[in-house]
């Protein structure tokens, strides 16, 4: 009996210490894919954070952002020309027959027209576009007048020209058409680099004496030398192509290259590879590596040959769905995927152009060109669809391409017409979803660089208008032509969105008397943005102002501050009032009276429990006929404030009228008046005033029991500041004015 209890403990101790073992395996195996994790994760976070700073680098390099802008600016010829091309070149022999006999022909010269003049000076236009946005960029930093932008331009229009061979007999104007785009951002670069740094070491400029008020003539011959030296410059380097290379242009040394690398390839998967590596890495740098490697494709790879799988046309039918880099996919994956409303935007307008396998509106619009984080899709997509594509045409699950298609021909329909079967759109259908997959997680990382950039880009905004509050000097921020200027626009077309859905909300800050009881509140907009958060208010209004959406703002306001004083009166039956901002543009607006006419009928309110604020500065450019609107607002019931009053700007004589019967005191006098004797000096030089004249005088920024204190002493009637609240919202307002004010 013992010996079996023993043997029965044996075996329960056994296995418990299986158990056991089990047991301590998986917490080392969860221990061990727990580190697996947490390093990958590193990893992974390590890789977003150098792409992120790789693509910091490429927005702030002069000349990566020359070119990328340069070709932004281009989009419209670009489209232009390939639309004009599509619908000339559209594969359906009844439309074909139809554009033919429209009109006697005259639509198909018209389409030529638009495709010829698009196409045959890209490259004049191309390189004009760089040198102008570099110079452009120069301006931003300060360090180049106006008349740099042209000067740049025209040399880099000559020295391409010349670099082109006008000179010679055979010279051809395809020469300056879309196959040399190389060649023009080459020198559209390294005319700008040299002019500028030839001219800003200043060693040969030439002066005038008694011409240097003429800005314009001063440039001008400042620029005489720089332009010398660079023309000079090209002259040479194209002697010196001609001479070692026996070519005349940087990009015909490339196509040589090129053609010679792929000579020794025999036709197959290998060298499609190759090719697409070629041609997606030139574009990666700005280069249009289609027009590149166009020479040897024409000499090798237009012809369709039995056995040969590879072809011109199974690279723009299988391949290069949307164009380069096979963007159909991307802007596809934007679309189904992407909750970003401007990426969407920038999608939804390149989508019937990718259809149609016109790239640029995506590439450059997104952008895709010169983006780091895209690199490893833009390479990878179009060699896996050519794998994927190569395998099921060699293994005879879809035809051979047996009849050349335009580029240009829509998806699906050209997958239709180059294999003469509908496997062919079922095998570009399967390599849209493929492509689709490998975007979309770079997508993910593109669109929280994005995010991470415009909430960085909206900081420096607000600090660029913050300086030029303070200089009193503000500039119109959406017409700036820099990063600034970009995020400006942003945050305008999402201002307008946020106005339309009724995102934007509204705060109040209570003010008290000088026994402390409550007797209003100002209204305060607030903006929470989705993505860069809280919102400058002074930038909500600011942008507002620029893009014609204040009065849409205003009339929002009026409605919120109206219907915030019935919702008081319901409990608070003492006197109190609520304050609104203006602007002189409210005041301009022809539809202001009624307007807050319509708010206090609506909602069946006091007019004299709505009060209004005009800050110095825009009370001081108010024209007569606003003064006017002033008075006959008053004897509705209004009452109104000077805002910021003390800036430096104000003309007491609008205090020697009866139109404000309120000021409220700038915050830079009040902040500092426990340290600064003369804040103290100018207090109490307008409270004293207001006292002669009739006038209360609320302090703003109120913040300790000391500087309140010191306020009450120095005249204020009023006081406002986060000491008694901070901003709260309706809800919390009419409780708080209970507390401190009392029901009647």
């Amino acid at each position: 009996m013992v010996r079996i209890v023993c043997v029965r403990c044996k075996q329960q101790l056994f296995l418990r210490t299986i158990a056991m073992a089990f047991v301590g395996a998986s917490a080392v195996t969860k221990t061990i894919s727990f580190d697996r994790r947490k390093r990958a994760k590193q990893m992974n976070e390590r890789v977003k954070n150098r792409l992120f700073r790789i693509s910091d680098y490429f927005d702030d390099s002069a000349m990566f952002m020359a070119v990328r802008q340069g070709m932004v600016m281009m989009i419209p010829l670009l489209v232009s020309g390939s639309m004009a091309l599509m619908l000339i070149s559209l594969p359906i022999p009844m439309y074909q027959e139809f554009l033919v006999n429209l009109c006697n022909g005259r639509v198909v010269e018209f389409l030529r027209f638009i495709q010829s003049a698009s196409f045959g000076f890209f490259a004049v236009g191309l390189a004009l576009t760089t040198s102008y946005s570099y110079a452009v960029t120069r301006q931003r930093d300060k360090r180049g007048g106006k008349s740099d932008s042209v000067m740049v331009m025209l040399v880099t229009m000559v020295s391409l020209i010349g670099f082109s061979g006008i000179q010679r007999e055979d010279f051809s104007v395809a020469a300056l058409g879309t196959n040399n785009i190389f060649t023009a951002l080459f020198i559209a670069l390294g005319c700008s680099v040299l002019f500028f740094r030839i001219k800003d070491k200043g060693i040969f400029r030439i002066r005038q004496r008694g011409m240097e008020a003429d800005d314009c003539y001063a440039e001008a011959v400042s620029g005489i030398i720089p332009t010398l030296l660079v023309m000079a410059f090209f002259a040479v380097l194209r002697q010196l192509f001609v001479a070692a290379f026996h070519v005349d242009s940087v990009q015909g040394l490339l196509e040589i290259v090129v053609g010679r690398l792929l000579m020794s390839i025999e036709n197959g998967l290998i060298v499609a590879i190759a090719i697409l590596l070629m041609a997606h890495c030139m574009w990666l740098v700005g280069i249009h590596g289609s027009n590149v490697l166009e020479p040897v494709m024409q000499e090798n790879f237009v012809r369709i040959s039995e056995g040969a799988v590879y072809n011109k046309t199974f690279q723009d039918v299988f391949v290069l769905m949307g164009g380069t880099g096979s963007v159909l996919c991307l802007v596809i994956a934007i679309l189904l995927f992407s909750k970003k409303g401007s990426i969407k935007n920038v999608a939804k307008l390149s989508f019937p152009m990718a259809i149609f396998n016109i790239s640029e509106m995506i590439a450059f619009g997104l952008p895709v060109i010169l983006n780091p984080i895209f690199v490893i899709p833009y390479l990878l997509v179009p060699v896996v669809l050519c794998v994927i594509s190569y395998a099921a045409v060699y293994a005879g699950i879809v035809p051979h391409v047996v009849r050349q298609v335009e580029w240009t021909t829509p998806v699906f329909l050209s997958g239709y017409l180059a294999t003469g079967s509908i496997a062919g759109s079922i095998l570009q259908a399967v390599c849209l979803a493929a492509g689709v997959l490998i975007y979309l997680p770079f997508l993910r990382l593109f669109e929280e660089r994005d995010e991470r950039q415009l909430v960085k880009n909206v900081k420096a905004l607000t600090s660029e208008l913050q300086r030029q509050e303070a200089e009193n000097a503000i500039l119109p921020l959406t017409e700036r032509q820099d990063v600034l200027g970009g995020v400006a626009r942003v945050l305008s077309a999402d201002l307008k969105d946020a106005i339309r859905d009724r995102k934007l909300f509204f705060l109040y800050q209570p003010q008290v008397d000088a026994r402390e009881r409550c007797m209003g509140a100002e209204v305060l907009i607030r903006w929470m943005h989705p993505i860069a958060g809280f919102i400058y208010p002074p930038l909500i209004i600011q942008l507002a102002k620029e893009e014609e959406l204040l009065h849409d703002i205003e009339a929002y306001l009026f409605d919120e501050a109206a219907y915030a004083v019935s919702e008081i009166e319901k409990v608070i039956h003492t006197e109190f009032k609520i304050s609104v901002n203006i602007t002189n543009e409210s005041l301009a607006w022809e539809d202001f009276e009624y307007c807050m006419a319509d708010k206090v009928r609506k909602y069946n309110i006091s007019p004299r429990r709505l009060w209004l604020e005009i800050t110095e500065q825009d009370a001081l450019v108010s024209s007569n006929e606003m003064l006017d609107k002033i008075q006959r607002l008053k004897e509705q019931g209004h009452k109104f404030l000077i805002d910021d009053f003390g800036m430096g700007h104000t003309s007491l004589m609008y205090l020697q009228t009866n139109h404000f019967g309120v000021v409220k005191l700038d915050g830079s006098l009040t902040k500092d008046v426990l340290q600064n004797n003369r804040n103290k000096d100018i207090i109490a030089a307008i409270t004293k005033l207001g006292k002669s004249l009739h006038f209360e005088t609320i302090a703003e920024y109120v913040e300790t029991e000391e500087q309140k204190d010191r306020l009450l002493e120095l005249g204020c009637n009023g006081f406002q500041g986060y000491y008694y609240s901070k901003p709260i919202a309706l809800a919390e307002l009419i409780p708080w004015m209970e507390k401190h004010q009392g029901k009647a």
